[in-house]
């Protein structure tokens, strides 16, 4: 009776094995044929390949570490026919479950990818960290919820059932020889074990293993989504953790770069000294290059009142956001902070080295407006520990504007209202005001309010090809990004034509790319990390300083502090963590380039951060584009300080958290 059961275990974990690797390769299929550009793949049939070799791997992994413990239960539980009984109606209910988990992922990671063109990674946790309510409203509204999940269900019902009516109607089956048996049951249980490491040799199947190819989206696709979410999880415990670091270590890394020190120095400046002006920093929800890039003036016009100034002003567009999230580019850029998290973790009572230290100390009254609502990211408690004197969020809007109330979404009300209040304190502020501003109307469900009145917007050839799948419609996607890039025109507007024109440095940015957007890679991956830099420095400020603007000096979300404190600040220290001033007259060779945690730009083009980086040249020498074909190698030199870059932000952020020793 024994060897009976043990040989129905074994059927039925060959037949989930094989369930649970069709659903994962399946999906990987679906995603190849969805993400992968057919022209990119020509000449890389041997990539291509390993892909689908590897990827078998890890699913094959997925399925022996899910299944063991059926397996285990199984052979010690078959010697007793009660115990039998007991799994046997257990059997199905574990497979379903499992199932259910497998697909549910992979239908995840497929959206996740859609939206994010990245499998999931550790942002993918911080999405419930935001105002969660809101995150499933909308993915309700963009993603096709329910068909994914009654999908998800019946991939769960298929080999449940299966596996019950086996148990229920398999026949008996003679004796095999003990010393056969014996055998059987060992080469089954060796099979598991090799599935579960996917590997027969010294390591099991690794993180490193995943890199197939120079092209992104076949590395991207290799690992299935669960063995995504295993190392997302492991980056998620890793990002949380600080630990003492030793100064050596910091010296190391900083001659790595070839940076003098992390610090700089605005020069002695009379006029600044004497009427150090307002300074506004926007950073704005989704404006990125990616969706700038369908601008037409004449039918498709996704600047609004905003185009006279991105003509008339300083604007860098080779420019990266150093994240690809709200949370983590507002972390990098205020708080210094690669740490996404580090406001709501177990550092979050610790004052840090900000730029709101930097203007508390020249001076300067520190205020946070966001029309979301603060709480988010426990930012109302944690920005006033970082110096913010006053932190308005949609809360305060209201009760400054309450007729606002009628357009608030599941994120917040309209920017214009942050604008609106923004201008309110400056002209009434008598002290020097820093004021930061977080934008939200750029966010699904994309809606406007009914008082805004859109410019002409097309769906225009170029925009119709780049289009993701999506509930909402594109006309609306259009018209709120045309909105909150004319609002922005409009505050600007407001502050040009008013007697604060010559005292308010304006700038602003996104936090990371269009959302919903196809990138057709490696031509586009700049494009798709991109984010316009928008400087608006007034002309007596201009005449005090020398400076050069070269719209083609690359940079990035590290760069614009800097800038910033050049051109408001006399006599400033101040940390620099890589950034320099973007109108130098004379740039800083050691510190140009442009850093995401995805990609390093420089004037010759970029590397994509791959292990090791792969290097791609610019298009045209005015491009956002690259060139199709890399270039290879990277000199070692230069991958090295590609990979130094980020530890040194990991190094800082721990001798802030933790201290450092000599």
């Amino acid at each position: 009776m024994y060897q009976s059961r043990i040989r129905l275990l074994f059927r039925l974990l060959w037949l989930q094995v094989a369930w649970l690797v069709l659903i994962l390769l399946g999906a990987r299929y679906l995603m190849f044929q969805q993400f992968a550009d057919p022209q990119t793949l020509v000449g890389q049939a041997d990539d291509v390949r390993r892909m689908w070799v590897t990827g078998i791997r890890y699913d094959l992994r997925i399925a022996g570490m899910a299944l063991a413990p059926l397996l285990l239960s199984g052979l010690l539980l078959a010697a007793w026919h009660n115990s039998w009984q007991v799994w046997r109606r257990l059997a199905p209910l574990f497979i379903a479950l499992v199932s259910l988990i497998v697909a549910a992922a992979a239908i995840g990671n497929f959206y996740y990818y859609q939206t994010y063109h990245h499998h999931f990674d550790v942002f993918a946790f911080g999405l419930f960290e935001d105002d969660t309510s809101a995150v499933l409203a909308n993915m309700g509204q963009d993603y096709p919820v329910i068909s994914a999940s009654l999908l998800a269900l019946l991939a769960a019902a298929i080999p449940a059932l299966l596996v019950y009516y086996q148990l229920r109607l398999a026949p008996r089956k003679r004796p095999m020889p003990w010393a056969f048996f014996v055998v059987y049951v060992l080469i089954g249980v060796s099979l598991v074990f090799v599935f579960a490491r996917g590997s027969v040799g010294t390591f099991p199947l690794r993180r490193g293993n995943a890199q197939v190819s120079e092209l992104s989206v076949l590395n991207q696709l290799t690992p299935n989504a669960l063995m995504a979410l295993d190392w997302a999880w492991k980056d998620k415990k890793r990002d949380v953790q600080f630990t003492t670091v030793s100064q050596q270590q910091g010296q190391q890394l900083l001659h790595t770069l070839n940076f003098a020190s992390l610090n700089g120095h605005t020069q002695s400046n009379d006029y600044l000294a004497q009427q150090p002006p307002h300074v506004v920093l926007a950073m704005m929800e989704s404006l990125g290059s990616n969706m700038l890039a369908f601008d037409q003036p004449s039918n498709n016009d996704l600047l609004g009142r905003l185009r006279p100034h991105f003509a008339d002003d300083f604007l860098f567009t080779r420019f990266l956001s150093q994240d690809n999230g709200t949370a983590p580019s507002l972390a990098a850029l205020f708080f210094n902070s690669p740490v996404q998290s580090i406001s709501h973790s177990s550092a979050q009572h610790i004052d840090l080295d900000t730029p709101f230290d930097i203007y508390n100390k020249a001076g300067y009254r520190n205020i946070f407006i966001s029309p979301g609502n603060m709480m988010w990211r426990n930012l109302v408690n944690y920005l006033p520990l970082q110096g913010v004197d006053a932190v308005y969020d949609q809360n305060a809007l209201l009760d400054y504007y309450p007729e606002a109330e009628q357009y608030m979404t599941d994120w917040g009300l309209p920017d214009e209202y942050a604008y609106r209040l923004a201008e309110t304190l400056l002209a009434e502020s008598e002290q020097p005001l820093f004021i930061s501003i977080l934008t939200v109307t750029n966010h699904p469900p994309y809606v406007t309010p009914n008082t805004y009145s859109p410019k002409p917007i097309t769906i225009t050839p170029q925009y119709a090809q780049h289009i993701e799948a999506g509930s909402i419609e594109p006309y609306e996607i259009l018209t709120t990004f045309q909105y909150a890039a004319d609002a922005l025109g409009g505050f600007i507007d407001h502050i040009k034509d008013s007697s604060l024109a010559n005292r308010t440095l304006i700038a602003a940015t996104g936090d990371h790319q269009m959302r919903r957007i196809k990138a057709f890679y490696p031509n586009e991956q700049v494009l798709d990390r991109g984010v316009p830099f928008y400087l608006y420095v007034p002309k007596p400020i201009l005449d005090s300083l020398d400076w050069r603007f070269d719209p083609l000096r690359v940079g990035s979300h590290k760069d614009i502090m800097p800038t910033l404190y050049h051109y408001s600040l006399s006599q400033q220290p101040y940390l620099a963590l890589g950034g320099r001033n973007m109108l130098a007259p004379q740039d800083d060779a050691a510190r140009a380039f442009g850093y995401n945690v995805l990609l390093w730009i420089d004037q010759q083009g970029a590397y994509v951060l791959n292990d090791p980086p792969v290097f791609y040249p610019w298009l045209t020498s005015d491009s956002l584009l690259l060139d199709n074909e890399p270039v290879q190698p990277v000199a070692p030199k230069q991958a090295a300080r590609i990979a130094a870059y980020p530890q040194l932000l990991r190094w800082h952020i721990n001798q802030q958290v933790k201290g450092s020793t000599p």
